[in-house]
């Protein structure tokens, strides 16, 4: 009681050099903007009257008469992702081989996620060689398993060999014209599944066995929310969709594959469009859902995930209680070749294969948590559909996500003066384009600027052609130069949404902020970290450079969002994904 005393008498003392001061101190305290409408009542009264908000907004003429270019294709470059293991060489005493991987087992900043990294760091010491005396060395390339495709599609990159997370890639890949022939059926054992809370899953148990059925259902029925993520990037969400879908549609009775044909079925329709409804939010990747988890563990009841990442995250205290319950297709990273790899490197990709599947590599597998389950072992999984199947049912996700609910989101862009280096502002405009294409027609999206000074320039508006050239005309507008007022373009940007909010309560709000530098002019985040946390609004920070990435960090945990590392190499896929995943 003496130090809250203490700190009382304290804020009376300070409230003496000026009534401004003192409600200021008020209402920035913890305890008095606990609400909506408190923070809307002090984001209106004393944020916005002291920023200087200048207005650059496109014109309905402008919009119209605007053209949108033609765009080129939006799949990334491989080579802006971490190749491990060997490099390419031009000896040709050496038969290189490079090897596209799922994040999962390809992660060699992370010791639990780096299995395959190790393996080929062990093969490449052993220098084995083919028939014809070459010596063989294996790079791997850490690509979510989704990327890959896409990439592997477009003809961006002919790697040696491919090892997704399971086979539901390999049958879009088919779809898309691309053969691929078997080298190993499986490098790993892994399998997709919920992560349950204890008390839900205690809760659930009380009925008997918890099966993926039992778990659907308590969804349904609205029993607890879940943390999803996107089905064309991260295996467990497309392998959790497809599961879903075949299940509905009746095909679990009889073990056909789901059709094309099956998705305009009512009653598949009706047990997604349930689904949906209980999504808290969805991210591109289950491992955003974990760092999320790992900041607030209440933030959800259930998340979708690879069990591999489960097992190493229950090693952590407050998760050790967690539950899991398994489903769809087996996770166990097939490794294939392609028409493009010859004749040695199909005799190395072979080699290798077998020596990842030693014991001493499968143990070193099982110390990461690729674990041999009782649900692998059984082996009654749905079968494999078309990749025309999986490209419909992706396709009827984005369409049907937001579940009848509008989302709306502020675009916050960095363009202070060290935006210019490196082509930063310019590799952001240009991600911005082909990130339109993601938008949903009816969303809404809105863009601030800020420097010196934040700059509105599109307010919010259902997306459709016109908007599109709006945002293409004032993307073209950016220019670089100033300080960074950051926490003045977020309050701009709050603002809109919060009044969308009054009219829409049911709506989905997201705030979106691209930075490549700290704060140097403006409000501070304890200014602004309150209204955040009352706000509805999920902020999305993307840390674009040097920047202060602990703050940034404490920016997205007020409203249980995480971080996102930008680079003008890797801006465009990101943004990509973050508005595919939410708008």
């Amino acid at each position: 009681m003496k130090p809250r005393r203490f700190k009382l008498w304290l804020g009376v003392g300070l409230c003496l050099s000026g009534l401004w001061a003192c409600s200021s101190l008020l209402l920035t305290s913890s305890g008095s903007i606990q609400s909506f409408e408190s923070a809307d009542r002090y984001l209106h009264q004393r944020l916005l009257p002291n920023i200087q908000v200048e207005s650059q907004l496109v014109s309905d003429t402008a919009a119209y008469n605007a053209v949108i270019p033609p765009l080129a294709d939006a799949v990334p470059d491989p080579d802006a992702y971490p190749l491990y293991g060997a490099q390419p060489t031009s000896d040709t005493e050496v038969v290189y081989i490079e090897i596209y991987s799922s994040a999962e087992k390809a992660n060699g900043s992370r010791a639990d996620e780096r299995w395959l990294v190790d393996v080929a760091e062990a093969f490449n010491q052993q220098r084995q060689t083919i028939s014809s005396g070459q010596v063989i060395q294996v790079g791997v390339r850490n690509i979510p398993s989704g990327l890959g495709a896409q990439i592997l599609a477009a003809g961006k990159g002919k790697p040696a060999g491919y090892t997704p997370a399971h086979g539901l890639w390999l049958e879009l890949l088919k779809a898309d014209g691309i053969v691929t022939t078997p080298i190993a059926p499986a490098l790993v054992a892994n399998q997709a599944i919920f992560a349950l809370q204890p008390q839900v899953y205690e809760a659930l148990a009380e009925a008997g066995e918890v099966t993926f059925d039992r778990v659907v259902a308590a969804i349904l029925a609205g029993e607890f929310e879940v943390g999803f993520c996107n089905p064309y990037i991260a295996s467990p969400a497309i392998n959790f969709l497809y599961t879903l879908l075949w299940r509905a549609a009746g095909h679990d009775q009889t073990g056909a594959p789901l059709l094309v044909e099956d998705l305009d079925d009512p009653a598949v329709n009706s047990v997604f469009a349930a689904f949906q409804q209980q999504i808290a939010l969805t991210t591109p990747t289950y491992l955003d859902l974990k760092q999320i988890w790992q900041q607030d563990p209440d933030a959800f009841q259930a998340i979708v995930m690879s069990r591999q990442s489960f097992v190493n995250l229950k090693k952590e205290p407050e998760f050790a209680q967690l539950a899991e319950v398994p489903f769809g297709v087996p996770e166990t990273s097939p490794l294939v070749a392609f028409n493009w790899t010859s004749p040695t490197e199909r005799e190395a990709l072979k080699a290798f294969a077998a020596f990842a599947t030693t014991a001493p590599m499968q143990q070193l597998a099982v110390q990461q948590g690729h674990i041999q389950t009782d649900y692998l072992q059984q082996g009654d999984f749905p079968p494999l559909p078309s990749g025309e199947v999986l490209k419909a049912a992706q396709t009827f996700w984005k369409q049907r996500k937001d579940g009848g609910r509008t989302v709306y989101m502020e675009l916050v862009v960095d363009t202070s003066g060290s935006m210019d280096q490196n082509n930063r502002l310019k590799a952001v405009q240009e991600a911005l384009r082909f990130a339109s294409q993601q938008i949903n027609p009816g969303n809404q999206i809105g863009l601030v600027t800020f420097s010196d000074r934040p700059i509105r320039r599109i307010h919010l508006a259902p997306f459709n052609e016109l908007e599109q050239k709006r945002l293409f005309t004032a993307i073209d507008q950016l220019q670089p130069d100033g300080s960074t007022a950051l926490y003045d373009g977020v309050a701009v940007a709050l603002a809109e949404l919060m009044e969308k909010q009054k009219t829409d309560p049911d709506g989905q709000f997201y705030l979106l902020l691209l930075t490549d530098g700290d704060r140097t002019d403006g409000l501070t985040l304890n200014q602004i970290q309150a209204v955040i946390q009352q706000s509805g609004v999920r902020v999305y920070p993307i840390a674009y450079g040097e920047v202060n990435h602990r703050e940034l960090a404490a920016i997205a945990a007020l409203r249980e969002g995480a971080v996102y590392e930008g680079t003008p190499e890797r801006v465009q896929v990101l943004l990509q994904d973050l508005f595919q995943t939410n708008l």
